[in-house]
């Protein structure tokens, strides 16, 4: 499997070359050694038994505040039987999710239309107390009212639209009223752990920025060409 190392990426250059070597401008490295002695059923290797290696000294200067490393010490490499062993060096380079998945920071991105809930009728007692236990997503609640007790939306963000209000309760015949605004999303964004979350959407942002822009430059440079 693969193996999410916690680095700022900006502290890299990308390889313009494929075929050139490693360097400290564009790579970090990671040794691994481990050993199943006889006698030992087996000896199971893990991404904490990667240990960084500075390329050079200037490069160990620079990051020693805040090494490299994997973001996760017990993703399993490999299990080695008696009198197997592992040596080796390994590169990380910097690239795009475009290029492998493999370079990807982001595990999950999707987004949803922010859900509209509303009780066009009160919904109380007994009823109130069934609308609440029904929705798997703690949408309603129950306030205490005059009349005894009355349902009430508190966390519309929550809905899942997946419609137990309206079929196991009969919320349509009740009042219960379940949409969505067409014009306010919801973005989910999951990291694999190397760049947090909010800071990958405001890069993501940023790149979506200098899209348009490059987009824009050359509508304009087209329509020149047109004119002459």
């Amino acid at each position: 499997g693969l193996v999410p190392i916690k680095f700022e990426p900006d502290l890299l250059k990308c390889r313009k070359d494929d075929k050139a070597d490693f360097t400290e401008q564009d790579s970090v490295s990671f040794v691994l050694q481990a050993k199943c002695p006889q006698g030992q059923k087996k000896l199971s290797v893990y991404s904490k038994d990667l240990r960084w290696l500075p390329l050079t000294e200037q490069q160990e200067e620079a990051l020693k505040a805040s090494p490299p490393r994997p973001v996760d010490d017990e993703i399993l490499l490999a299990q080695l039987a008696p009198g197997q062993e592992i040596e080796c060096v390994c590169s990380c380079e910097k690239s795009i999710g475009k290029e492998h998945a493999k370079w990807s920071p982001v595990c999950t991105a999707f987004y949803k239309l922010h859900p509209v809930i509303r009780l066009e009728k009160e919904i109380l007692n007994e009823d109130a107390e069934e609308l609440k236990r029904c929705c798997p997503m703690g949408v309603f609640d129950v306030e205490d009212v005059p009349q005894g007790k009355r349902a009430v939306v508190v966390n519309e963000r929550n809905c899942s639209t997946c419609r137990e209000c309206l079929e196991s309760f009969n919320g349509q015949e009740k009042g219960v009223m379940l949409g969505k605004a067409k014009n306010h999303f919801i973005f989910s964004i999951e990291s694999v752990g190397q760049i947090p979350a909010p800071l990958l959407f405001e890069r993501a942002l940023s790149k979506f920025q200098e899209k348009c822009q490059s987009a824009r430059e050359s509508v304009r440079t087209n329509r020149k060409r047109q004119e002459t």
